[in-house]
């Protein structure tokens, strides 16, 4: 359906959609791998009396990735959740336009920072391992901070040069 308009967007609209996708798929199977996980677990535990250990560990650490890459996605649809006790007082038009925009910097800057720290997290991190499993290092569960930070980043931008996107349609 939006195939037929694509090719008037801007390519780099287009490659936010694409970006936007990947996180949504990936978010979603994520999902899906935790429920399967966590019931693995259950199962184990309660039906065969000797409990998986990995389960529980790598659940969590994909609850992780799941949480800052939908994030970074319900930005970019603009479901996220918000506070609008300032903006709605707002008369339409200009002034909510500008108290976007603040946010949207605002989040710009909460991007940024993830990816700054979560930088310097994974390399302080990446030589640690869980106990649980000692073939996986904590650096490379906490790589989901900055690489997230940078996906936002870009739906920032795009956000700032275009406008929201992704369906959503605003009060101005």
């Amino acid at each position: 359906m939006a195939e037929s308009r694509e090719p008037d967007l801007p390519l780099y609209i287009r490659a936010m959609d694409r970006l936007y996708q990947a996180c949504l798929v990936f978010a979603g199977t994520i999902m899906v791998l935790i429920s399967l996980f966590v019931a693995w677990g259950v199962y184990t535990r309660y039906i065969l009396n000797q409990g998986s250990f990995w389960a529980e560990p790598v659940s969590i650490m994909l609850v992780i990735q799941m949480t800052f890459f939908g994030a970074a996605a319900c930005y970019r649809a603009n479901g996220h959740i918000s506070i609008d006790v300032f903006v709605r007082p707002l008369p339409e038009g200009r002034p909510r336009w500008l108290a976007d925009r603040l946010v949207d910097i605002l989040v710009g800057i909460m991007a940024f920072a993830m990816t700054w720290y979560g930088v310097k997290l994974v390399n302080t991190t990446w030589l640690q391992v869980y106990p649980e499993l000692q073939q996986i290092r904590v650096g490379i569960v906490y790589m989901g901070l900055p690489l997230s930070g940078v996906v936002t980043l870009l739906f920032v931008v795009e956000r700032v040069l275009y406008g929201p996107r992704a369906g959503i349609e605003t009060d101005y």
